[in-house]
């Protein structure tokens, strides 16, 4: 889906070579040899003559080879020019000169020469090596069949011919058409390996296949076919083009494979031809070196194309046409051997043209559409609506004429044709179609334009007018024609036309990369010199922040442009440089494709690649996309388009959908691309639950859509997921209206389930509750509605809540609806009906749900039934499942403290914690439930002796039963080395107070020592002067120990500071010795390498950490270890002072 476009054309015109026949262009001096009926002219790439040869022979073609030119005559010889002076050789007998063809092989080392009888072969010395008659027996022919299907002719089914038998053939009267010419061509392929003459004779033209020694390979397949003297190889095939002639209808072209059969043919459409008006011929055509293009040379009467063929999706159509004036009497071309796009041509009347040709998007940035050049007509597509694949499209626009060029406006589409008028199409009010029957012819072009090539033009809005960029007689013309014909640039090189959307300006760029506004005449900006380029407009619009001021708007226009080098360009900056295939989208994106076969996504404000990428099949380019549409196609090297839906745009859209709240549209629109619902909440927040009503009401016969909503809020929005199914939950179920309630239930059971944590017995309330209003069907809503529900929540589990409201009904169609096994269920709920007591119902149905506080709590109400106090059996299983399911502190919840059994179940949680050591616990509770003896007795182990009297004074014990259990808790106290709760004990049991004192001076409390000893203080000084005497002693050994240790890390830290000294000298290799540079170093040096295993790692640490608390000498922690200890003393100091301080 490409066009060609005119890109680089350099042309001079010299009326000295006027009449030339033949001419060569030297492939890197890049000097042309132009051959006229009396003499050589040599020019240099400056285009001025250098030096003149006269002859009077008839050429046949040129080799160049640096300063020689060789030049092949018609008869057979040729003639060597170097250095001014000429040469004649004999290279073949005398050959009959009005039809003999001659060609240099591609990589000019052999010659070929050929009339309708034999062929000669010359090597680069013009030594002829090989001479072959061109009639040829079958045992002749070297080459084999080339493969499966395209083998000899034996083996391929030709219809009715198929049928025959070995030999047989069905003669046809041949038809007597004219020749065209009756010249002999000659032509090698690209390689140089086989060379192809077509000759004339006895009527018929044939087509005979050489290799490069002259080994005939075979004859084309001439059955019920009529070749024209024109043919060509297609280099990057094993086929040949040649024109076949039609007596009463267009010619066509058709394909041979190397062993002479035909491959397929494609009709030739011309334009449509007035009455009267003479057949048009085919002269010539010649592929391209790639052998994507074949250019094709055709003549009507005096009025001469050269037209550019392409074939894609098994179609062969023009894409570009050259008329030439009435008044050009000769035309010589070639492509040229090192660029393929590059073609030279020579015009008789003294114009010569290398002309730049490539392939170029068909999208259309203005109309938004794909306009396709075929033939003489424009194939539209609108890819973005609707893929329709090549040759097909959506519809076409009928020119009737052969398309020059073509141009487009805002609702029109221009064209160019071949008899020089300017058609306009205006588009229909749809915009969308261009309306055939509504084209008007703007002007018709007069010979200013007309002489020369038209190599683009552009519709100038303002004014109304058409500009159109001519190379002619040597110079580039820009200008606008019509009744007012104004030249608006004129100069050596032009190489891009177009128009500016953002100010309507025609501007126009200079091969040399230079920018100009033809409105203005200014220079806008510079990029890198080129051959062909793209060019796409961008506006850009943002924000500005101002200090103190409003925020504005303000807008950029920014030119993208690809060049032939595949370097992409923002104005004059250089963004990549391996881009292949590009487009605009809307005013930020550009979209581009590079040689990894990635496709990548630039911002055109920054001017830096996203990180947005994507791999494309290898081959593809794209083809159109629109900012309306998420929609990007491509199409690969095979022809077929692909649309592709990037992420970003995807998400560009359902924030456009989010935005207008069309929330069904973009919830469906995320489903269809994969993307998580919730991101509806991450973007909308607490906006989506507001507009909940308007969404549910728009939805009401698509409620999985809003399932699914709330299945992902919830999984990746846990709270707010939680509050949007609690609010849709209460809506749906506040509904007036009945029957959208049942379409809505659905919805409602998804929200109860998904809500954290899931209401599972409510969603069954609510089957319960909206059954009864539901008028016809109940048991198919009931058993949808629990269908339902199993989806979120396992068999068991529903079966068990379906229990938990106590209707057995409603838990046998849950078991049915969740496809439990009725040996499993129905035994249980029939033994459950059997149950007349409802009250014991409810306590044998949570036994089998395995709900054991809901079991206690049935049996407390059986138990109350029971009016006297004694031991009851339902209070014996209360007291069992307690005991075995460890429920103790969940069922005193379920009791107050006035109810019958709240002391017993005290009781119950006092044994289990006093059976877990909860001693201060367990006399809480003990003392809750009245037990005396127990309560003190956990006082007295929990050996809190404020407690202990705080329960006895509550108990209002006697002092002789609370100093019994005083004297008991202060032999547990001194055992356990507690000196001031004994010193408590002892006071409460009653002990002499210097028994007191004593205690708190074994535990250094002076303080308390000194206040329970009033007056008496002989026994407290007695205690303070012997704790003196073993602080003093303490003290001189402590200060000898740190005088020497602190020696001792002076001489350690000074040996670590030579080793480093050392170190920096260089002296030593490394740091690390008996003696660690630094000690934090050491410990911080790591444990080995990646491959140590974390045990290892844990026992060298561990190791670490031993030998910081060594002392020894010489080791490598030993620092560390002497500040521990200095340390250590430091911190005895502080404590012996905070002990006198209190």
């Amino acid at each position: 889906m490409k066009n060609l476009q005119i890109g680089r054309v350099k042309t001079f015109e010299n009326l000295e070579i006027t009449g030339s026949d033949e001419f060569a262009v030297h492939p890197i001096l890049e000097t042309i040899a132009v051959s006229t009926e009396n003499e050589l002219i040599l020019l240099e790439n400056d285009f001025q003559i250098s030096s003149r040869i006269n002859w009077a022979e008839q050429r046949r073609g040129f080799r160049t080879d640096g300063n020689q030119l060789v030049a092949v005559l018609a008869d057979g010889r040729c003639l060597v020019i170097e250095d001014g002076e000429i040469m004649e050789l004999e290279v073949a007998e005398p050959l009959n000169s009005e039809i003999s063809g001659a060609e240099w092989s591609p990589d000019e080392q052999t010659l070929a020469l050929a009339d309708n009888k034999s062929i000669f072969l010359a090597d680069s010395s013009l030594i002829p090596f090989v001479e072959r008659s061109l009639t040829f027996s079958e045992n002749e022919k070297k080459l084999a069949p080339m493969n499966v299907g395209w083998g000899s002719e034996t083996t391929q089914f030709r219809g009715s011919e198929g049928k025959l038998k070995p030999g047989e053939r069905i003669e046809k009267e041949r038809m007597d058409i004219r020749q065209n010419s009756e010249k002999t061509e000659v032509h090698w392929r690209a390689d140089g390996e086989i060379v192809a003459v077509s000759w004339f004779a006895g009527g018929l033209r044939n087509l005979t296949i050489f290799d490069r020694n002259g080994e005939i390979q075979n004859n084309v397949n001439i059955r019920n076919l009529y070749l024209s003297n024109c043919f060509a190889h297609r280099p990057n095939a094993n086929l040949m083009c040649s024109a076949i002639l039609k007596a009463n209808s267009d010619d066509r072209i058709v394909f041979f494979e190397r062993n002479g059969e035909t491959r397929n043919s494609y009709i030739v459409k011309w334009g449509t031809n007035g009455e009267g008006e003479k057949k048009r011929i085919i002269e010539r055509i010649e592929w391209n070196s790639t052998g994507n293009i074949l250019a094709m040379q055709t003549a009507q009467e005096a009025n001469r194309r050269l037209e550019f063929w392409h074939q894609s999706n098994y179609e062969f159509t023009r894409k570009y046409c050259w008329r030439f004036s009435d008044s050009v009497a000769s035309i010589n071309w070639k492509w040229s051997t090192v660029e393929s796009g590059k073609l030279e041509i020579l015009l008789g009347n003294g114009q010569f043209f290398s002309i730049h040709i490539s392939p170029a998007p068909s999208f259309c940035d203005v109309i938004s559409q794909n306009v396709v050049v075929a033939s003489d007509e424009l194939r539209m597509y609108s890819l973005c609506r609707r893929v329709v694949p090549p040759p097909m499209s959506d519809y076409s626009i009928q020119c009737l004429s052969d398309i020059v060029a073509f141009t487009t406006s805002s609702r029109h589409v221009h064209v160019i044709t071949a008899d020089w008028n300017i058609i306009s199409f205006i588009q229909n009010t749809d915009n969308y179609k261009f309306n055939n029957d509504r084209a008007s012819i703007d002007e018709v072009l007069h010979s200013e334009v007309t002489e020369g090539l038209i190599c683009g033009f552009v519709y100038d809005e303002p004014t109304e007018s058409f500009v159109i960029w001519v190379a002619s007689h040597g110079k580039h013309i820009v200008c606008r024609v019509g009744d007012n014909f104004e030249i608006l640039f004129e100069g050596e090189s032009v190489g891009w036309i177009g128009v500016n959307p953002e100010n309507s300006h025609v501007e126009i760029a200079t091969n040399d990369g230079k920018f100009i506004d033809l409105m203005t005449r200014e220079e806008l900006f510079r990029i890198e010199q080129f051959d062909a380029v793209q060019v796409h407009f961008c506006k850009v619009t943002f924000q500005i922040f101002r200090r103190f001021y409003s925020i504005f708007m303000t807008e950029s226009n920014h030119h993208v442009i690809l060049s032939d080098t595949s370097k992409l360009f923002i104005d004059s900056s250089r963004v990549s440089q391996d881009a292949v295939s590009i487009l605009t989208r809307g005013t930020s994106d550009i979209l581009l494709i590079d040689f990894d076969n990635k496709l990548r996504f630039v911002d055109v404000e920054t001017q830096k690649t996203l990180e947005d990428v994507r791999d494309v099949e290898a081959g593809c380019e794209l083809v159109a996309c629109a900012p309306e549409s998420s929609n990007v196609i491509l199409q690969a090297a095979r022809g077929n388009l692909e649309t592709i839906q990037p992420r970003r745009y995807v998400m560009a859209e359902t924030r456009e959908f989010l935005d207008r709240k069309e929330y069904i549209s973009a919830f469906k629109w995320m489903k269809k691309h994969r993307i998580d619902m919730s991101f509806a909440m991450s973007y909308k927040g607490a906006e989506l639950q507001k507009d909940m009503e308007f969404w549910i009401q728009k939805s009401t016969n698509d409620s999985q859509l809003l399932e699914q909503l709330l299945i992902s809020c919830t999984q990746n929005f846990e709270e707010d997921g939680t509050a949007l199914c609690s609010s849709v939950a209460q809506f749906i179920s506040e509904m007036e209206d009945l029957e959208m309630k049942t379409q809505m239930f659905p919805l409602l059971l998804t929200a109860l389930l998904r809500s954290k944590p899931a209401r599972i017995q409510e969603c069954l309330k609510e089957v319960q509750h909206h059954v009864q209003a539901v008028v016809d069907r109940k048991d198919v809503f009931t058993r949808h509605s629990l269908h339902h529900i199993s989806f979120f929540v396992p068999a068991k589990e529903l079966f068990n809540c379906a229990l938990s409201t106590y209707d057995l009904k409603l838990a046998q169609q849950v078991a049915e609806a969740s496809n439990y096994d009725p040996k499993e269920y129905l035994p249980v709920l029939n033994k459950l009906n059997r149950i007349s007591d409802e009250s014991e119902r409810e306590y044998r149905i949570n036994v089998v749900r395995e709900a054991w506080l809901d079991a206690i709590r049935s049996l407390i109400i059986l138990d109350e039934k029971i009016q006297k106090d004694s031991e009851s059996p339902w209070f014996s299983d209360i007291r069992e499942i307690i005991q075995r399911e460890n429920l103790h502190q969940k069922a005193l919840t379920l009791l107050n403290p006035g109810d019958k059994r709240y002391k017993e179940f005290c009781e119950l949680y006092a044994a289990e914690l006093e059976r877990r050591v909860h001693w201060k616990e367990a006399a809480l509770f003990y003392e809750l439930a009245g037990a005396q003896e127990k309560c003190l007795k956990c006082w007295e182990m929990s050996r809190d002796v404020d407690g202990l009297q705080a329960a006895a004074r509550r108990f209002s014990l006697d002092s002789g039963a609370l100093k019994i259990h005083a004297l008991k808790m202060s032999a547990t106290l001194r055992e356990a080395r507690l000196p001031k709760e004994l010193a408590k004990a002892l006071k409460l049991a009653g002990s002499p107070s210097q028994q007191i004192v004593q205690v708190l001076c074994e535990a250094n409390e002076w303080g308390e020592a000194r206040r329970e000893a009033g007056g008496e203080l002989e026994i407290l000084k007695v205690s303070v002067y012997g704790r003196q005497e073993q602080i003093l002693t303490e003290i001189s050994r402590r200060l000898e120990e740190f005088e020497k240790y602190k020696k001792r890390l002076a001489v350690v830290r000074d040996l670590k500071l030579k080793r480093v000294e050392q170190y920096a000298a260089g002296e030593v290799d490394d740091l690390r010795d008996d003696i660690s540079v630094i000690s934090s170093i050491s410990s911080l040096r790591s444990s080995g390498s990646s491959k140590v295993s974390m045990a290892s790692s844990v026992r060298r640490r561990k190791q670490i950490e031993k030998k910081k608390a060594s002392l020894k000498e010489g080791g490598e922690y030993e620092d560390s270890a002497l500040l521990m200890v200095l340390a250590e003393n430091y911190r005895w100091t502080e404590t012996v002072g905070s002990e006198f301080s209190g």
